[in-house]
Formats: structure tokens, C-alpha cells, sequence
């Protein structure tokens, strides 16, 4: 018996480590599934002048694939998917959620003198339209709040 072909958008590491390795290990093919991730051609640019984050297309990057017909498929992170099937102009839907956080992390340059969160507290950070901004600003809440209260006091 021949099963359809699930075409997924290539997911990163990040919110796909799963789909990758059961690719890599044959997985999908030992339990009878054609799967084939699809890498997706979104937008790589950045605009640092864009102050509205409704100017921002949530469908540039992933769901690009989907928008395109050539993804059934694509894994991001939650709060994404909620824009992207409000903007979808191919009727998308999110059909399941998960949590984020089991794989976010706060990223800097090699050369930067930042080791902790704390010290990120007073500082100008950045963070992508669309993906991952509710989860950065819930990992920082906890380190950088207490250091501006204790400030106040």
C-alpha cells in the first residue's frame, strides 16, 4: 500500500530536531510514510527601520513553502503560526501547538563580554517579528525584572 507523501518545510534544529533525525534514520520509511522536507526560499533580509510589526510579512520564512503549495507542512513557533494563518492567502490552519521553550535559548556574538542573562538587564537586545519574541522576553522576565526592581528600591 502506497501512503501519500507529506511534504514538511525543512525545519532548523530549533523546532524540528525530531523530523530531522527520523529523516536521517529512516524512520519515517521503516514505519511505511513518504516524507519529504522541503526547504523553503523565504526572505533572509533584515530591515532594522521597520518600527511596525504589522509591516512585516509572517510568511516570508516559514509557511513561505506552504503559501507556495509545495509544503502540507511546516513547523514554527506558536505565536508565529498564529500570525501566519491570520495572513495565510492560501487558507492555512494551525492545527497543533506546542511549547517552544524546551529548545530556546538567548544567543550572542562570539566576541561579546555577555555570559549570563543578568547582564543583559539595561541593554538593547533584538529579536525577530514573529518568531520566538514572546519566548525571549519570558526567559529574561525572571533575570532582568529583579535587577530593575531592586534598582527602584
Amino acid at each position: 500500500m502506497t501512503h501519500p507523501t507529506i511534504r514538511m518545510e525543512k525545519p532548523s534544529v530549533y523546532n524540528g530536531l525530531d523530523w530531522l533525525v527520523a529523516s536521517d534514520e529512516g524512520l519515517f520509511a521503516k514505519e511505511g510514510l513518504n516524507v519529504e522536507l522541503v526547504t523553503h526560499g523565504g526572505e533572509r533580509k533584515t530591515d532594522v527601520n521597520v518600527t511596525d510589526w504589522n509591516r512585516v510579512r509572517s510568511n516570508a520564512g516559514h509557511a513561505e513553502a506552504v503559501e507556495r503549495g509545495c509544503a502540507n507542512i511546516f513547523n514554527a513557533c506558536e505565536w508565529g503560526n498564529y500570525r501566519r494563518t491570520q495572513d495565510t492567502e492560501v487558507g492555512c490552519r494551525q492545527l497543533g501547538r506546542r511549547a517552544s521553550v524546551v529548545a530556546g535559548a538567548v544567543a550572542v556574538r562570539p566576541d561579546s563580554d555577555i555570559y549570563t542573562p543578568q547582564q543583559l538587564a539595561d541593554r538593547t537586545i533584538a529579536v525577530p517579528f514573529h518568531a520566538g519574541t514572546y519566548l525571549t522576553l519570558q526567559l529574561l522576565e525572571g533575570f532582568c525584572s529583579t535587577r530593575h526592581d531592586q534598582a527602584r528600591q
